[in-house]
């Protein structure tokens, strides 16, 4: 093995150019081990050759020249030993971040898919298990600001009690869908799995509904209750409570707007006939 190398070679090993090896030069983050006073050649020892596989290690995983200017300062096994364990904490940190990004990105392309689907949803008589809720009343069913900072609190509170999959539980009234042009929310919950608990919550018991899947913009969720209220009515049930929307956090742009996936549920009962 060679004793020194030119820039060049080094440059040609690190697969960088000769520009970088004269940047971290100048940044005192690679200096030569030897510089020709007659004609300004830089040269570099064995051991800088691990220094900038280092160095283009430390560059990969996203730390600034600063960081890796403050590394290389360090002489000390004990300080080695400290930033480099602070630094793989970082790391971890950015790699939970991207796995959140990609698990948030992943669902918003299922949520394309199936709302680009060309099945139609068909009306479906069910029974609705009971579940565990968080529910927020609304002062104001149609005021955006509030319903907005609602929904916001409730996936903060999910977040806090570590909730994987937070899905959104909204009480709507039924005598109020048709007096105004938007369907008043009453109460916006978050659905708290069996294995949690949250202070303050409560139990829907399980429920004979009709349900439909809406899947399109929100200004557009009054004709999937259309199509609910005409089944309701042409298969002889009566409606015994307030409907119930079940949807997730996924909200995407559509050509008319915001949309999303929201299962809606009416609790009927079968109109006896005599």
């Amino acid at each position: 093995m060679k004793n020194r190398y030119k820039i060049s070679e080094l440059a040609k090993i690190g697969d960088i150019s000769k520009q970088t090896l004269i940047f971290y030069h100048k940044k005192g983050i690679l200096v030569p081990e030897y510089i020709d006073e007659s004609n300004g050649y830089r040269f570099y020892s064995n051991s800088q050759i691990w220094d900038l596989f280092f160095i283009i290690t430390l560059k990969e995983a996203g730390f600034s020249l600063e960081e890796i200017k403050e590394y290389s300062k360090v002489k000390t096994p004990s300080k080695s030993l400290e930033f480099l364990e602070e630094k793989v904490t970082d790391i971890n940190k950015k790699i939970e971040e991207l796995r959140k990004s990609r698990d948030t990105i992943q669902e918003k392309i299922l949520c394309f898919k199936e709302m680009s689907s060309n099945l139609e949803e068909k009306v479906q008589v069910i029974e609705l298990k009971s579940m565990k809720v968080y529910f927020i009343k609304i002062k104001n069913p149609l005021d955006e600001k509030e319903i907005a900072e609602t929904y916001d609190k409730l996936q903060r509170l999910g977040n806090k009690n570590k909730i994987k999959d937070i899905l959104y539980i909204t009480k709507v009234k039924q005598k109020d869908i048709y007096e105004n042009s938007e369907i008043p929310i009453s109460e916006i919950g978050l659905l708290v799995p069996e294995e949690h608990s949250i202070l303050g919550e409560e139990l829907i018991e399980s429920k004979h509904c009709i349900m439909l899947r809406h899947k399109a913009t929100f200004d557009m969720i009054k004709l999937t209750y259309e199509n609910l209220h005409r089944f309701i009515k042409e298969n002889n049930f009566e409606i015994i409570g307030d409907s119930i929307e079940i949807g997730n956090e996924v909200v995407v742009p559509l050509e008319n707007g915001f949309g999303g996936i929201v299962d809606i549920y009416i609790p009927v009962k079968k109109i006896e006939k005599f």
